[in-house]
């Protein structure tokens, strides 16, 4: 029998919807049909078995983090990244994938003290017309040389400062984070109907986004006898600024959410824990006069370098 070995490793040069969000560690895909129906038993040892609805859909983490927002606002057009091809002379040996109209639907930032953050996001594939399957949606072509780097703003490893109403009347700045999470997730809109092999429509809203986060910190000082936690459950709606350590000496990025609303605080008190921590979870609240949004005026998060 002839020796076959076409086996693939690492990923290289991510680029979606026209960002370029270098730093791919993962890509997790999804193929095959959202529908499989199946017959009663009505006297049938196994039921009869029907598929519909071909479908390509996935989950990418990146350490370019500072893409957030744009990943969610760019234009939907393709997603490709390389292989590269195991025993096989690098001039050749990449295989290139590239998918078709993803849809960004989620997107979690998250940082952890001592590692680089990363973005992680959701998509689902829009069939480009009413014969596409997921052979169309996701094309792989093998022999193909190098791909470009695609480079990364990597960092966000340390929170050097985190303030919840920064420079306001109610101030409060805490210590010691060990780890931050932010959400945004988009209702997505699908159909297939009709002669359609995929999903013809597939639509991420952004009326009715749900945004959520949370932060775990070592810092259990008080004020009187209340807990610093208990001070930020006790505050109405502010910014939350926080001021992160990028890589090889690149300016420190500030990140700014607008309008977030602690509504959960959880200590974990452990005889053997070196060091407790709490975990404070949020919400953002939504003000009618000034909206927030993605990308406008009143922006639900900004990314900038810090002053």
């Amino acid at each position: 029998m002839a020796t076959v070995n076409k086996r693939t490793g690492r990923l290289y040069a991510n680029v979606i919807n026209g960002v370029d969000a270098g730093g791919i560690m993962t890509a997790a895909l999804q193929e095959g049909y959202d529908n499989v129906m199946q017959s009663s038993p009505d006297g049938l040892t196994l039921p009869i078995v029907d598929r519909e609805i071909q479908v390509c859909r996935g989950s990418i983490v990146s350490q370019d983090w500072v893409e957030f927002v744009n990943l969610l606002t760019g234009t939907v057009g393709t997603c490709a990244f390389s292989e590269r091809n195991r025993d096989v002379a690098a001039a050749t040996g990449y295989t290139d994938h590239v998918i078709t109209n993803p849809v960004i639907h989620r997107a979690v930032l998250s940082f952890v003290k001592g590692q680089y953050a990363t973005v992680a996001y959701n998509f689902e594939c829009k069939a480009a017309d009413e014969t596409k399957g997921f052979t169309d949606m996701h094309t792989a072509t093998d022999g193909q040389p190098a791909p470009d780097y695609v480079s990364a703003a990597r960092g966000g490893y340390r929170v050097e400062t985190i303030k919840h109403d920064p420079s306001g009347g109610s101030e409060i700045q805490f210590y010691h984070v060990s780890a931050f999470q932010f959400s945004l997730i988009l209702p997505l809109i699908r159909r297939c109907n009709d002669a359609d092999v995929g999903y013809t429509l597939v639509e991420a809203e952004t009326d009715g986004m749900i945004a959520a986060g949370s932060v775990t910190f070592e810092d259990n000082s008080e004020t009187g006898t209340a807990l610093l936690y208990q001070q930020l459950l006790g505050q109405a709606h502010k910014n939350l600024e926080l001021q992160l350590t990028q890589g090889q000496g690149a300016a420190d990025k500030v990140v700014t959410i607008a309008n977030v609303l602690f509504n959960d605080a959880r200590p974990a008190l452990g005889a053997g824990n070196p060091v407790n921590a709490v975990t404070a979870n949020f919400v953002l609240n939504n003000v009618a006069g000034t909206p927030l949004t993605l990308d406008g005026a009143n922006k639900i998060i900004t990314i900038a370098n810090a002053a």
